[in-house]
């Protein structure tokens, strides 16, 4: 429930408050309006210092020690939200539009037609609270746009802002798949305090996450230190697969200068462990009516998982499926040459829990 209206009303003619009090008495007692007085500009600025949630002003122009042009020229300089009504008996053009340039929002002459004084009041109120009501839904567009932003790339962010169904029905396509994770990190956490492993996390997330976005990837979901990424969102392209190795470039790069930061304050260097895969996925919303996630799921993304496992036992902290250069290559034999990170062929591994081996890259080698 919203209280009342504040109105401060400015003028140095004593008769203009007890006038104000008698037309607005009843709306006064019922709490509809609150009025607060000043006699001059500086009196006013005052008033509005120790009362903020004053909402509208009725001005006099011609006042001592500060007039109301000279106030309206402050408060636009103090970027004040507060609306005035100029209410003064000097109704040529000339100072109507002046009060107008320096942000009055309308003009009452004297001597005041009451009854027009009231509406353009009540105008105004209306007004202002129709401004504040389009303030707070964009500030709550804002924030949610924010929010958005700490998990999806800016393309995705916009989607997901303007229509309503933004990812469409479940459907089928292509993409790149990425999981990353700390090596070890099991064990690190065993050896560090709860405090400590919230703050590494944070900002192994942050980091990474700012490769993916970019590269143009959109982040799935965060799962304990991994994070498992798609690049193919909203709609697919053919840079898809190179964008996932330029991002997993970055990302080495990014360890790179992180460890420097570790070492220079005495914390050990970290390893990470990437898997990228392409090809075909499920992508749509699964949950409930009340719980909703939009997920990528099939063959391809388990592949990618199992990808960043290998990266272990082979001792780099990239894999490759061939998949991924095939699709870089334009559907051709596979060649390292001028990609964005060195690889070397891997050879054709088995992965766990898939009967058909798979053919991958690896590299560099861990620092």
């Amino acid at each position: 429930m919203t209280g009342p209206s504040k109105i401060l009303a400015v003028d140095d003619e004593p008769d203009f408050e007890l006038l104000i009090k008698q037309r607005f008495r009843q709306r006064i007692r019922k709490g509809d309006l609150v009025f607060r007085f000043a006699r001059h500009g500086e009196e006013a600025l005052e008033v509005l210092a120790a009362e903020p949630d004053v909402e509208l002003l009725l001005l006099d122009i011609n006042m001592p020690v500060m007039d109301g042009l000279t106030l309206l020229t402050e408060l636009r300089a103090r970027q004040s939200t507060t609306r005035a009504i100029i209410v003064s008996a000097y109704g040529d053009m000339a100072n109507i539009r002046t009060a107008m340039n320096r942000g009055a929002f309308d003009f009452v002459t004297k001597p005041v037609d009451l009854n027009d004084l009231e509406v353009t009041i009540d105008k105004t109120l209306r007004t202002i609270a129709e401004m504040r009501e389009l303030d707070r839904q964009r500030a709550e567009a804002e924030r949610a746009r924010s929010n958005l932003s700490r998990y999806f790339s800016p393309n995705i962010v916009d989607l997901l802002a303007e229509q309503d169904e933004p990812l469409g029905p479940v459907r089928r396509q292509n993409v790149a798949v990425m999981f990353v994770d700390i090596v070890g990190f099991t064990r690190m956490a065993e050896e560090m305090p709860p405090e400590g492993v919230v703050g590494l996390l944070r900002e192994f997330h942050d980091r990474m996450a700012r490769c993916i976005f970019d590269c143009g990837g959109t982040i799935e979901k965060y799962i304990g230190d991994a994070i498992f990424a798609v690049f193919g969102l909203p709609a697919a392209s053919p840079h898809d697969a190179l964008n996932s190795l330029r991002c997993s470039a970055k990302m080495l790069g990014e360890l790179s200068s992180w460890n420097m930061e570790r070492s220079g304050v005495g914390d050990g260097p970290l390893d990470i462990g990437i898997g990228l895969n392409y090809g075909p996925a499920v992508l749509g919303d699964v949950g409930s009516e009340h719980s909703l996630s939009f997920t990528v799921i099939g063959d391809t993304v388990n592949v990618a998982s199992r990808l960043q496992s290998l990266t272990r036992t082979l001792g780099k902290p990239l894999v490759v499926a061939d998949a991924v250069l095939k699709q870089i290559s334009g559907g051709g034999d596979a060649t390292p040459e001028r990609l964005p990170v060195a690889l070397q062929d891997g050879g054709v591994q088995s992965l766990r829990g898939r009967a058909a081996n798979i053919r991958v890259w690896s590299g560099p080698h861990r620092c």
